[in-house]
């Protein structure tokens, strides 16, 4: 059993009230301080966390409304850029498709009024293209030698002809050599570039 030591007093509260109230008000301050630590802390703390979620989630939420909006807006750019892709498969022949090509380019010099001597591919020094460093070749360079006799003037329409045309072509090179025999009409050497679409690109 507990002793108490013989010379402490323990005051009477009853006939002291103002040693009573310095009790009550400390035991108040006790209460309100472990209610504070243990209650009202961690209440204010999940409530800050959850208004912080709140807040997250409606800045996403007016996000995707704002996006959704913009879906007509989406569509566009999408089918813009898919109307592109097909352009450009349709202005990139295949591989298979070359033969095709050099009658083509026969006949747009026949209708310039261009002798063709010879029209030959001829093997590229330049190297596959790809659209970005480590991603495979999307298209191919080609070169096409032509060898033709033509005026100056048939030969200006003839490259005007190639620098219009549905595929993608560019001429790169170009040697003019005149002739005695006909003064009019001239040995012409042009390397055209055309580009093969590879396949699986």
């Amino acid at each position: 059993m507990l002793k108490l030591p013989a010379d402490l007093k323990i005051p009477d509260l009853k006939n002291n009230p103002k040693q009573l109230m310095i009790v009550f008000a400390s035991a108040f301050v006790i209460a309100l301080i472990i209610y504070l630590q243990l209650l009202l802390l961690p209440q204010i703390g999940r409530l800050t966390g959850l208004l912080y979620k709140v807040g997250t989630a409606v800045s996403d939420l007016k996000s995707a409304e704002t996006d959704i909006g913009r879906m007509g807006e989406f569509r566009k750019t999408i089918d813009g850029y898919r109307n592109k892709v097909e352009l450009y498969e349709k202005r990139l022949p295949s591989e298979e498709e070359i033969p095709s090509l050099l009658e083509n380019l026969s006949r747009m010099a026949g209708a310039s009024n261009i002798q063709i001597v010879g029209i030959t591919p001829v093997p590229s020094p330049i190297k596959d293209k790809a659209p970005s460093r480590g991603k495979a070749a999307a298209y191919k360079e080609i070169p096409i030698l032509i060898n033709a006799r033509c005026g100056y003037h048939e030969l200006g329409r003839f490259m005007s002809d190639l620098e219009n045309a549905d595929r993608f072509m560019k001429v790169v090179d170009i040697e003019i050599r005149s002739t005695r025999a006909s003064p009019g009409r001239h040995d012409v050497e042009l390397v055209v570039c055309t580009y093969i679409l590879l396949k699986g690109k």
